[in-house]
């Protein structure tokens, strides 16, 4: 379970509509990336994803629910405000934009924009690109919620075990959006800053 490929064949055969849902995303070249703990595990995270996020630019959200016959709804708690469309119907497959976190009386808007999708990394299965969020992102999202065990995620673990692991983090890229978003008071020392 070491290389990237044979992490590529584990995840999608665990989400075995995850190949159809991006070749369609390719073919009608709206651009995404696949982030959360999903990215992570692709990137050498030990944890196997319950769920694939995939990110969608805000102004994209519209046209891939008519490619998929599917319909969003706005997913609203005290911490996040985000537009989800389920491409599976199970949650198993999660189309995301209009990301806004709420925390500390703070909005932090985390869009795919063009800046941060210029920034995605790309691998391959079976032919087709696989857009991955910037891991830097991915980890910044959990540093912002810190969600625990009693809601049953492992944000500050996740971000420990990645941190350990993978050594291509790009930290002048992470401290960029750190600032741009007026992040450092809440995330702190989380990455060793």
């Amino acid at each position: 379970m070491n290389s990237s490929a044979s992490r590529m064949v584990i995840f999608f055969n665990r989400f075995p509509l995850l190949e159809k849902t991006l070749t369609a995303l390719n073919q009608a070249n709206i651009p995404f990336a696949i982030g959360g703990s999903g990215c992570l595990f692709l990137f050498g995270n030990e944890r196997l994803p319950d769920d694939v996020d995939i990110y969608l630019p805000n102004d994209r959200h519209d046209e891939a629910d008519r490619l998929f016959s599917i319909t969003s709804f706005p997913y609203r708690s005290e911490q996040e405000e985000v537009r989800n469309s389920n491409v599976d119907g199970d949650h198993s497959i999660q189309l995301t934009s209009s990301l806004i976190l709420k925390i500390g009386g703070k909005n932090y808007d985390l869009a795919l924009t063009k800046d941060t999708e210029s920034m995605r990394l790309e691998m391959e299965y079976t032919g087709q690109k696989v857009f991955l969020y910037p891991p830097e992102d991915v980890l910044l999202i959990k540093a912002l919620l810190q969600r625990g065990l009693d809601v049953g995620k492992h944000d500050i673990e996740d971000i420990r075990n990645f941190m350990k692991i993978y050594p291509n983090l790009r930290m002048d890229y992470l401290e960029k959006r750190i600032l741009s978003l007026d992040a450092k008071d809440r995330v702190g020392n989380i990455f060793g800053g």
